[in-house]
């Protein structure tokens, strides 16, 4: 809706700034009244109109590609004063183009020569139409700014939201009471899966914090962390999990939210009941630009799901990628798909 309002009114402003320009062009050029003859018509001021119209939506496309391409690159915004100055020149151009045309349909001895007020008008009105065309490109930076100004306070209420609930999921007493319960179990009966039950348990707190200021990280990282973190469930549970990864090579290196997996695989162990009874096996795969983490549901009784670790994803997914996830719960299997960001 915005935007077909935003199209209208420029539509408005445009069109009124070429009915203004016609006029002014045409009342106060000083021209010969066989020249005011032919410029004075309902074809020459919708071609005038037109033609505003065309330049005006072409120079706010090019503003909002500059926008998009040179305004984070320094070294590169001068190409911004160069493409600007190209666009002033063709406003003078199309002031200029109009006299000259109605000169030449008027048959006039020297039709690119203006004398007298000719000349002032017509620098005149550009420098008006520059004014204008200015204040709106000021209106347009402004409004983007408070826009994004907008989304990044958004995305960072998401990330610090997302920081609480994995420290919280990792770090809070219960979670560490286990660990620390099966570490000693483990050095106790078999010291050798202890050193590595400790490697793992560094390994996923390590990943935790380093992830504390980062938008996006690697999905091999992602892969990477989720073994560590499984493994350390496995253990406690009596090795009942199974993760079948099938990730191509070439989208390890593609961007997901951080903690993403961490998330996906704490619903699972929280929200089923998972024993040597009752195996557990997540599949996560690439269906095209999305990552897939699938499992059977085998729910427990006991757990009552709040949804906003997953409404909190979705909202991460949405500020960082511009897509939304797809949830999937049917055929006794619970499937989430997340967005990749680098598309």
């Amino acid at each position: 809706m915005n935007k077909k309002l935003d199209i209208l009114l420029y539509a408005g402003l445009f069109s009124g700034l070429g009915v203004f320009s016609y006029l002014l062009l045409v009342s106060y050029s000083g021209f010969s009244p066989l020249v005011q003859e032919e410029l004075y018509s309902f074809g020459a001021c919708l071609f005038c109109i037109l033609a505003f119209n065309i330049l005006g939506y072409f120079t706010m496309r090019i503003s909002s590609w500059l926008n998009v391409s040179y305004a984070l690159n320094i070294r590169r915004r001068w190409r911004i004063v160069v493409i600007y100055l190209l666009v002033m020149l063709m406003f003078f151009l199309l002031n200029y183009g109009l006299l000259v045309s109605a000169k030449l349909l008027a048959g006039a001895s020297h039709p690119f020569t203006f004398y007298g007020g000719g000349k002032f008008v017509l620098v005149l009105v550009w420098l008006v139409e520059l004014v204008i065309l200015g204040l709106l490109l000021a209106f347009r930076a402004i409004r983007e700014m408070l826009r994004l100004q907008q989304h990044t306070a958004a995305l960072q209420e998401e990330n610090n939201t997302a920081r609480y609930v994995a420290l919280q999921n990792q770090v809070n007493p219960h979670f560490l009471f286990n660990s620390l319960n099966t570490l000693i179990a483990e050095i106790e009966y078999n010291p050798r899966n202890a050193v590595e039950f400790t490697r793992n348990l560094s390994n996923v707190y390590r990943y935790v914090l380093q992830c504390q200021d980062k938008t996006l990280v690697t999905l091999g990282d992602e892969l990477d962390f989720l073994d560590a973190f499984l493994f350390l469930h496995k253990v406690r549970l009596g090795d009942c999990i199974t993760c079948d990864i099938e990730v191509p090579d070439d989208c390890w290196e593609r961007m997901v939210p951080p903690l993403t997996l961490q998330l996906l695989a704490e619903n699972v162990i929280k929200h089923n009941s998972i024993s040597t009874t009752h195996p557990m096996r997540i599949a996560i795969w690439v269906d095209e630009n999305f990552l897939v983490v699938s499992n059977l549901v085998h729910p427990r009784k006991d757990v009552q799901s709040s949804g906003i670790g997953l409404q909190n994803l979705a909202n991460r997914c949405k500020l960082i990628t511009g897509k939304e996830i797809e949830i999937v719960d049917k055929l006794g299997a619970f499937t989430v798909k997340i967005p990749f960001a680098d598309e």
